[in-house]
């Protein structure tokens, strides 16, 4: 050990920085520039990212302010105690090693993420050689102390910069006319909620939505509106924001959008803000405004916890190459709770929200009652995963994946479909989602007409994009061109204007991105500085819409609207099922309800059925079954209880039922317990 010792010395000379606090610093230094540093310029000006952890950008500079300081103190702990335990040489090379091993790590993730993929040992050679530069340059000069504080700066530098310039806020700089009477506003979008669930052919409300039903015989209704895109993050934003385009705008500037909420901050200059969404927050700094809806987190450990863990995904994502950064969860879609399932917002994100909306509503009216009300409600039930009754009660955890191996109810691991059966299961649960949507707005607008607010407010009823039932594509993207376009960009418009009492249609197509000038007019205001924003929805687009699918990796592809057919991919069973309690017997005779098993039918012994807790009284079993103990191809089994037919099982069919072992899915009435059958 000691003529290794010797050797290490004579191999990279005497060690003339011994300074424990100065090595520590030069192990941190590298931390903050390759990891800080890219993680807070994606974090810095993304106003949403804050607000919705309801955590500042101040406070964001000072618990990053700690955990460096804590980083470098605990790092000056452990050199210290070496230091002092072991001999001069041993000291020398623990500290060389531990420099040696963190810059190659740090430095080699560096240059493969700047570099090719195509060469991916380049990054680790170019790492090697930095690495064993910094670790002789750490021995010899003692200037790690003076590195860690100017990088500090540059790293705390984005944050400071977004405080001052802030994100794409130029459409938010409004000019309102002075006036006594300004119209109220209340602006709901219903997440993935498509146009087709929620309309017929003719235009007309679909019966089981009685109370958007109600709200058309006084509204105007846009047949032909298109979402701007495809994910939620930059379909909403465009809304905000008064964008039709968004590949036309760019990803540069659709990064800024992204990162605020466009005319609202303006809005509250004249009105009192109520904003209740998953992901966007909005507090007030003014005492003229009164602002509500905000759902902070009480406990503030548990916000500061989970904000930390967020912005450690991003910190993985940006800062560290494959295959390092995929131990990071994706950030596409979200702007909180990376780490969970859920697509944008997380495991069981709250679905039912009007009560928050209305106590907002009511609190800034209690406030500031001779204010003008402008609500934004963003809902997610009716975004997937599709979970609840028709009630609104919860038949299985709101999660993704469901299960193991199944994105969704019915799906495999991408959430695609093998049989038609299982896409009418999941239609069922989507359609049960519009009806628990259509009932809480049904709240909002009484909540409206008991406060006599009802009609001097403008109502507007959209989505930010709808979803498909997919075998083959992502649910945003559809299958086929006729189905992006019918299904995920068709999406509902309906605008009833400050007292009108009449319906009207308008069959021309609008585009989301319409509705923020539509707004500004209502609010009678106008853009303060020079901006162009999509023209109102009285007005033609152009060119036409442009729907704008996102790929993975922020790849936008514009598509312009063509006029093609959008045929309606909803049946009346799937819509209203026949049977009300049993609304997911799928594929069998109804008449074998509630009897007995008939002649025909053998009972699977083997099948193990995992039962989902839910509130409801229809209950979700996931099954699984000898392949070979149905026929092949066999689409549908049954389900009893004490040899009594409760319900159908839809089997997996395709890819997903080539193994020993078969997945099934059933949505029953709840019993003690479960069998399952298959016909000869």
């Amino acid at each position: 050990m000691s003529n290794a010792r010797q050797s290490f010395a004579r191999l990279v000379g005497t060690r003339r920085n011994s300074s424990p606090r100065d090595i520590a610093a030069w192990l941190v230094a590298p931390f903050i520039l390759v990891v800080i540093i890219p993680a807070n310029e994606k974090i810095a000006s993304n106003a949403v990212f804050f607000a919705a952890h309801s955590v500042s950008p101040l406070a964001w500079i000072v618990v990053l302010a700690i955990f460096l300081v804590g980083l470098w103190l605990l790092l000056i702990a452990i050199l210290t105690l070496v230091r002092r335990r072991t001999r001069p040489q041993t000291f020398d090379v623990v500290a060389s090693l531990l420099m040696f091993a963190t810059t190659w790590f740090l430095a080699g993730n560096l240059g493969s993420r700047l570099l090719s993929a195509s060469s991916p040992l380049i990054g680790p050679v170019i790492g090697l050689v930095v690495a064993a530069l910094l670790t002789q340059l750490s021995r010899r000069i003692m200037m790690g102390t003076v590195l860690v504080v100017f990088a500090a700066i540059a790293a705390v530098f984005p944050v400071v910069m977004g405080l001052t310039i802030g994100s794409d806020a130029s459409a938010a700089e409004l000019a309102f006319e002075e006036t006594t009477s300004r119209p109220n506003i209340v602006w709901v979008i219903s997440d993935e909620l498509q146009y087709p669930l929620a309309f017929d052919e003719q235009g007309k409300v679909r019966k089981e939505l009685p109370n958007l039903a109600q709200l058309q015989e006084s509204s105007t209704t846009y047949t032909h509106a298109y979402a701007a895109a495809n994910y939620t993050d930059y379909a909403v934003p465009s809304q905000l924001t008064g964008i039709s385009d968004v590949a036309g705008a760019g990803a540069a500037r659709m990064a800024k959008v992204r990162s605020g909420i466009g005319i609202v901050p303006s809005l509250a200059a004249k009105y009192s803000v109520v904003m209740e969404s998953p992901i966007y927050h909005f507090e007030c700094d003014t005492t003229e405004c009164a602002s509500a809806g905000s759902d902070r987190d009480s406990n503030i450990g548990i916000r500061y916890l989970n904000f930390a863990k967020d912005a450690a995904a991003v910190a993985g994502r940006s800062a560290l190459a494959p295959p390092f950064a995929t131990a990071f969860p994706s950030l596409d879609g979200k702007w909180r709770d990376f780490w969970s399932g859920g697509d944008e917002f997380g495991d069981n994100a709250e679905g039912n929200s009007v009560k928050k909306v209305i106590a907002g509503i009511n609190r800034a009216r209690a406030e500031d009652p001779a204010s003008s009300l402008f609500a934004f409600w963003h809902s997610i039930r009716t975004h997937a995963p599709w979970s609840v009754d028709r009630e609104g009660r919860e038949i299985y955890p709101a999660r993704l994946p469901v299960v193991e191996g199944a994105h969704m109810v019915g799906s495999d691991a991408d959430g695609l479909y093998s049989s038609p059966e299982l896409q009418s299961m999941e239609r069922r649960l989507y359609a049960n989602s519009a009806v628990d949507f259509d009932r809480q707005l049904g709240e909002l607008l009484e909540t409206l007409k008991a406060n006599g607010l009802f009609d001097n407010t403008m109502i507007i009823i959209t989505a930010d994009h709808g979803a498909g039932i997919t075998v083959a594509g992502d649910r945003r993207m559809g299958d086929t061109e006729q189905q992006r376009w019918t299904e995920v960009a068709h999406v509902p418009l309906m605008v009833k204007a400050p007292n009108q009492t009449m319906s009207k249609v308008v069959a021309k197509p609008r585009s989301t991105g319409q509705i923020a000038q539509s707004v500004i007019d209502t609010a009678r205001a106008t853009t303060a500085k020079e901006l162009v924003l999509s023209p109102n929805l009285g007005q033609d687009l152009p060119s036409g819409p442009v729907f704008t699918t996102i790929a993975f990796g922020g790849v936008l592809t514009p598509w312009v609207y063509s006029a093609a057919p959008e045929p309606s991919p909803w049946t009346p069973e799937d819509l209203a099922p026949p049977d009300q309690n049993h609304p997911f017997a799928i594929g069998i005779d109804l008449g074998l309800l509630d009897r007995p098993v008939p002649a025909g039918w053998v009972k699977v012994f083997d099948a193990t059925i995992e039962v989902l807790p839910g509130e409801s009284d229809q209950q979700l079993l996931v099954v699984e079954r000898a392949t070979s103990a149905c026929p092949a191809g066999q689409h549908v089994g049954l389900v009893t209880e004490n040899g009594v037919v409760i319900g159908s099982v839809l089997w997996e069919q395709g890819r997903q039922a080539t193994g020993p072992r078969t997945r099934g899915w059933a949505i029953v009435p709840r019993a003690a317990g479960y069998a399952v059958w298959c016909s000869n």
